[in-house]
């Protein structure tokens, strides 16, 4: 027999030898890169364009560097600042460092870049630091603190700010690193309170924990196999799955203690259980065709992970259970006809109070309209963390904070080109100067190389190594991708208006590149949806056999996302890399609970117990179970609220409000639409 003893040993030990090995492959291959290229794929078009940039123009990135030496001599200000310069030259993967000591007093760049307000005591370097779009490790995290250091040693210096997409990445990885310290042990340990609350004994917990943790395992292992780091999208996988594998777990344990054999016991569930299993996967493949290749690796590696809990769920649990009991028989528990509680008297008292609640609720909705995508990643971290703190002190003191990269191609080498299209190009780059945000140009027309120096030019990155390219880098206040878009487009047409027919100019760059993500955000939203939900309706069909009831039960299942969704719209809260994952991910989420009582509340009807009765059976059998599953999942996704990365901390965060209202759906929305106004009768 499969869950004898020695059949329960044997799957046992097979399942113990396969989460070990996925183990030792999660610790060998564990890393956390958010560098752009593990944001999009190798066929990105845009990130075609980047890399060919990259290669074009040296490789290199700029990095603006804002020291503050407030009450020091011009004199003592001076050294320090060429003292840091030299220790910023010597450090590995820094280039070029240029300050206002580099450029003319009475230039542009001075009064825009290096020192826009004179009578502050702050000023700027920029410093070229190397772009490797491929290496993934923290070598931009290393330069950053050494930078630090260095400007820490020197008296005259109070303060350092830093800002470019080097000082981004490595806040990124800082905050996951941070998340996988915060999140796994925390919901462990959650896990463990709510398993010893409800089971009340150990043995049942200890299984549960171990169909959870094997899952994690299992899933950690596959995505480091695959080769693919954590990131700030993917380090919340562990989190989703080990709150997600619980749940069929926690059904298999209550009817282990209901019924007389374990056949008996799985033979009750496996089927409501398949099919949460199938929406939920059905959930996380909804996002498997976005743009953004964390969001894709979450989509496939999700499914992955709830297979495996549903495996391990029907295979590891019983036969641990099997052990840990030993031949010891279950407590059968009476079942129960009766109603269960007092908010079932409640509902049975005043229907029409939950629909008229329900309805009130709908008043959210309104929010959809104007729910919107938006990254601005300088304003994804928690106040006081270095990032934020930086950007807030650099816009203040009138700094540019972001950059756009613009790649011209000429119709031959800059200097064979004829005047009047230098000039075209000059009027072209002042024009973008003075465009709503744009604090300063950096270009061969701006910097002292004007003259024609090619090889200063090139190593300085605004000239290709063939001489027909041109890259200009304009500098701007603002971090969001809807402003920054916005000027793309803006500068788009000045360079209709300016340049003649015989040059292009392509935006690129690191931030740009960000920026373009929300347009797949949306597509990823939307096209989730659309599929999470016609998957989830054709599975609900083959569940319940009735039209009526896969309705049903997909509409009370889209009713908490969308309300959440359109609460965000009414607080103004766009959607971005994380919270878009809010519906799809909740959709396939919080149906588990409504199959698994509708199932029941069919059953009972098949045996013959009329609309009212059927509710009240399937209530008594089934709110323990769904409070307990429901209660594990918002504790873990609250537990993500605790994320520095605020998108991460949204996402838990609301996930958690959708599944408390699916909750209540389950609990009081539902059973009153079982029971509304209904003759007694065997059909469903």
């Amino acid at each position: 027999m499969v869950f004898s003893r020695r059949g329960s040993q044997v799957i046992v030990a097979a399942w113990l030898a396969a989460i070990v090995a996925a183990g030792i492959a999660a610790g060998i291959g564990f890393r956390i890169d958010n560098s752009v290229s593990v944001w999009f794929g190798a066929e990105d078009p845009a990130l075609a364009t980047w890399r060919k940039t990259v290669e074009q123009f040296g490789g290199q990135e700029w990095l603006l560097v804002v020291v503050n030496q407030p009450g020091a001599t011009a004199e003592h200000a001076e050294r320090d600042r060429l003292l840091l310069a030299g220790h910023i030259r010597q450090l590995s993967h820094a280039g070029l460092v240029l300050s206002a000591a580099d450029v003319p007093e009475s230039s542009a760049l001075t009064r825009t870049l290096f020192r826009p307000d004179q009578r502050d005591s702050r000023q700027a370097f920029l410093v070229q630091v190397a772009n490797d779009l491929d290496r993934q490790d923290n070598y931009r995290e290393v330069l950053l603190d050494r930078i630090r250091a260095g400007a820490a040693a020197l008296p005259t210096i109070h303060d350092v700010h830093i800002a470019g997409t080097a000082a981004i990445n490595g806040e990124l990885n800082r905050a996951a690193r941070n998340d996988m310290i915060r999140f796994f042990p925390a919901v462990i340990l959650l896990m463990t309170v709510i398993g010893g609350v409800v089971f009340r004994n150990v043995r049942d917990t200890a299984a549960m924990l171990a169909t959870a943790l094997g899952t994690v395992t299992l899933t950690a292992g596959a995505l480091a196999a695959a080769g693919f780091p954590l990131n700030m999208v993917t380090i919340m996988l562990p989190t989703i799955l080990i709150a997600i594998s619980v749940a069929d777990g926690v059904h298999v344990i209550h009817a282990f203690h209901r019924h007389p054999t374990m056949r008996a016991a799985i033979r009750s569930v496996w089927k409501p259980s398949f099919g949460t299993s199938a929406t939920t996967v059905a959930g996380f493949l909804g996002f498997a065709g976005s743009d953004v290749l964390p969001i894709r690796q979450l989509a496939f590696f999700g499914a992955f992970g709830v297979t495996a809990a549903y495996l391990l769920a029907f295979t590891l649990t019983p036969a641990l259970l099997r052990l840990l009991w030993g031949d010891a028989t279950p407590q059968v528990r009476e079942r129960r006809v009766s109603p269960a509680g007092h908010w079932l008297e409640a509902l049975r008292q005043s229907p029409r109070g939950v629909l008229v609640v329900a309805l009130a609720a709908a008043g959210l909705l309104g929010g959809l309209l104007s729910l919107k995508a938006d990254t601005d990643y300088a304003a994804f971290f928690r106040a006081g963390t270095t990032v934020p703190a930086d950007y807030a002190a650099m816009r203040q003191a009138g700094f540019p904070v972001n950059a756009l990269n613009l790649v011209v191609a000429l119709p031959g080498e800059l200097a064979s080109l004829e005047s009047s299209e230098v000039n075209a190009l000059r009027n072209w780059t002042e024009a973008i100067g003075h465009a709503p945000g744009v604090r300063s140009v950096m270009s061969p027309f701006g910097m002292a190389a004007s003259g024609g120096d090619a090889s200063l030019l090139r190593s300085m990155g605004f000239l290709s190594d063939d001489g027909r390219r041109l890259q200009l880098v304009v500098l701007t206040s603002g971090t969001s991708s809807h402003e920054l878009l916005g000027l793309a487009r803006t500068i788009d047409s000045m360079a209709a208006w300016h340049l003649p027919a015989t040059m292009t100019a392509i935006p690129t760059g690191t931030p740009y590149l960000w920026a373009r993500m929300d347009e797949g955000v949306i597509r990823t939203q939307k096209e989730s949806l659309a599929i999470g939900c016609f998957a989830c309706f054709v599975l609900l069909i083959w569940i319940f056999r009735s039209v009526r009831l896969a309705t049903l039960a997909l509409a009370v299942s889209i009713y908490p996302g969308a309300l959440v969704l359109g609460l965000m719209g009414l607080l103004e809260i766009p959607l971005n890399l994380a919270t878009v994952l809010i519906a799809g991910i909740a959709v396939g989420i919080t149906v588990d609970d409504t199959i698994h009582y509708l199932h029941a509340w069919q059953r009972a009807r098949a045996n013959g117990e009329d609309r009212r009765n059927a509710v009240a059976t399937a209530s008594a059998l089934l709110t323990g179970r769904i409070v307990a599953t429901s209660a594990i999942l918002i504790g873990a996704f609250l537990v993500m609220g605790l994320s520095g990365f605020l998108p991460t901390a949204q996402f838990g965060l609301f996930s958690s409000l959708t599944i408390l209202l699916a909750l209540a759906a389950d609990l009081a929305l539902v059973p009153v639409l079982l029971a509304w106004g209904a003759p007694a009768g065997r059909a469903a």
